[in-house]
């Protein structure tokens, strides 16, 4: 209510006394008893509307009063008291950093050692800077040895002799790195089933030249370039062509990077005969495949969602496919890195090639069937982390379906055809399957620096094929274990060890009529593989290095009818060096 209603109200208020007042008087007795009119209390209420005409300024400026108290002084006396003590502060002194010696680092390296078995190893690795980012090197290696298992009809020496030329050019804008590599691969078919009369030369000789250059790129949405020929040959006029070339793209959209590559894989191959030694064997195909992927970060949680895509021209087959495979997987750190889990769902096709099996089984025949395979979906779940600070693990359980999944099988003995150096029980071929593939997986990291680094892992499968009898050749369980130690400034060990659990093949004939059924009626024992190598710095320049393997000494058969050489030492020094 404001004051200019209040003052109404209040004037109001006085004359209805007054009036009141003076009423009273003018009543008589008598008539106050002859009125019949009780007196009764009304109370009349009514809501306030106030309207814009009500408001009015106020004019009064406020006062305020500030009071002006003095401060109170106050006085601090010490009333000090002597007490005895024996402590007496010593005199600084600084502390003397010892200066670490800066250490040398060389350029180039060379190595050679000598063992058993007349094994053979040799390393001459160089890199020497042209100018400003522009950089020249190369490698020569060698390893070979005169054999020398007992009990073999044939000899078992091999040889492994590469070299590879590399230029790297280093820009603002982009690094460009282009080589050029040769590699001699020679071994032999030694391992016979049973003994023969015939004059077999087990000798298969594999060569491969190599011509390569890929681009990166700093800055913009093309990120990388890439292109690559190989051409792989033997003694036996195989002959196998293998192109490829892939561009990589990156850009962001809403903060997040979206990535996608574009490659074409080109494939053609020949065998001057199959294995039944009449018709010329050819194969070959072109891939064109996309894959485009978007990541999704927030805060601990990581999500990429993509697909490829592939198109398939088979030229012998005369016939095209068509393929797309998902590439999903999503991870949540559980407790910051300590604990990450993941999991997704991928698949992809892959390019056999005459060249990845004989690296893979060096005894394979020069007739083999080569078809590309496909994993239409892997799916996976895991949890990954750190126990410690130096501790990491990695623990995994996955499920593909493998189609035309490549196995190697022994070859059938022909023992009515006309023999030849690798039709007699002692090369492999490979026949393909759908194959279901269970994982379950484990890993463990130890890193303490440049002091010691152990990393062991395991691997337990389950195969279920269609068609085979069983996954050929193919281990249940494996594992490995590889351990660096540093002792001391000039004394470092290595060690390693492989686990192979017991695998499957056949041995069988060709028949006179009807071929003999082929059933998994051989069983390769599982083995263990233990390596170890020492080796000391004399010098800063000079060093000496001493391998031993397989320790243990056993004689098991890697692949079917072919056992390893047993225990090997071998000895050796390097040097390193600038120009």
């Amino acid at each position: 209510m404001t004051i200019r209603l209040k003052k109404h109200l209040s004037l109001v208020s006085v004359l209805m006394v007054m009036f009141h007042a003076n009423h009273l008087k003018a009543q008589t007795p008598q008539s106050r008893s002859q009125d019949t009119i009780d007196t009764q209390v009304v109370n009349i209420v009514k809501p306030y509307t106030p309207k814009i005409s009500d408001a009015f300024k106020l004019k009064q400026t406020p006062r305020m009063g500030v009071s002006d108290t003095p401060q109170k002084s106050v006085k601090y006396t010490i009333f000090s008291i002597p007490v005895a003590s024996t402590f007496t502060p010593a005199k600084g002194t600084s502390v003397r950093l010892d200066k670490l010696k800066k250490e040398k680092l060389f350029q180039n390296y060379a190595s050679l050692g000598y063992g058993n078995y007349g094994t053979i190893l040799g390393n001459l690795h160089l890199n020497h800077r042209l100018g400003r980012g522009e950089r020249i090197g190369g490698y020569i290696e060698h390893h070979s040895s005169q054999g020398g298992i007992d009990g073999l009809q044939f000899e078992d020496g091999f040889s492994n002799s590469s070299a590879q030329i590399n230029y790297v050019k280093s820009l603002k804008a982009f690094v460009w790195n282009t080589d050029a590599a040769f590699q001699r691969q020679a071994v032999n078919w030694y391992g016979l089933p049973f003994e023969t009369t015939l004059a077999l030369d087990p000798k298969q000789v594999y060569s491969t030249i190599e011509l390569g250059s890929n681009v990166q790129f700093t800055k913009g949405v093309l990120r990388s370039g890439d292109i690559h020929l190989r051409r792989f040959s033997d003694a036996y006029d195989s002959q196998e062509y293998h192109l490829t070339g892939e561009t990589n793209f990156q850009f962001d959209v809403l903060d997040s990077p979206i990535n996608s590559s574009i490659k074409v894989d080109y494939l053609k191959g020949s065998f001057a005969k199959n294995y039944n030694g009449l018709d010329t064997q050819n194969y070959g195909n072109i891939q064109i495949s996309v894959a485009p992927s978007y990541q999704y970060v927030q805060d601990d949680l990581t999500v990429l969602v993509g697909f490829k895509a592939y198109y398939l021209m088979d030229s012998e087959q005369n016939k095209n496919d068509f393929y797309i495979y998902p590439n999903v997987e999503a991870s949540y750190a559980v407790v910051n890195s300590i604990v990450v889990a993941y999991a997704g769902i991928k698949g992809d096709l892959y390019q056999n090639t005459y060249y990845d099996f004989a690296q893979i089984n060096p005894f394979v025949s020069p007739t083999l069937d080569i078809r590309p395979s496909s994993t239409p979906y892997k799916v996976f779940v895991g949890t990954k982390g750190k126990l410690s600070q130096s501790i990491g693990y990695d623990v995994k359980g996955s499920f593909a379906r493998e189609q035309n999944k490549a196995l190697f099988r022994t070859h059938s003995i022909q023992n009515f055809s006309a023999p030849n150096n690798y039709n007699q029980g002692n090369s492999f071929g490979v026949v393909y399957d759908d194959v279901d593939v269970i994982n379950i997986s484990g890993a463990l990291e130890i890193d303490m620096g440049q002091k010691l680094n152990v990393r062991l892992k395991g691997d337990l499968y389950k195969y279920t094929s269609d068609a085979e009898p069983t996954a050929w050749n193919l281990p249940e369980f494996e594992a490995s274990l590889f351990l660096d130690y540093q002792l001391s400034d000039k004394l470092s060990m290595a060690a390693n060890l492989f686990y192979w659990g017991s695998r499957q093949d056949t041995t069988n004939f060709e028949g006179l009529f009807i071929p003999e059924p082929i059933t998994p009626n051989v069983t390769l024992d599982a083995f263990l593989d233990a390596n170890f190598q020492v080796s000391y710095e004399i010098t800063n320049q000079f060093g000496a290095f001493v391998k031993v393997n397989n320790i243990a000494n056993n004689s098991y058969n890697r692949w079917n009818h072919y056992p390893v050489q047993g225990f090997q030492i071998l000895g050796g020094v390097s040097y390193k060096f600038d120009f």
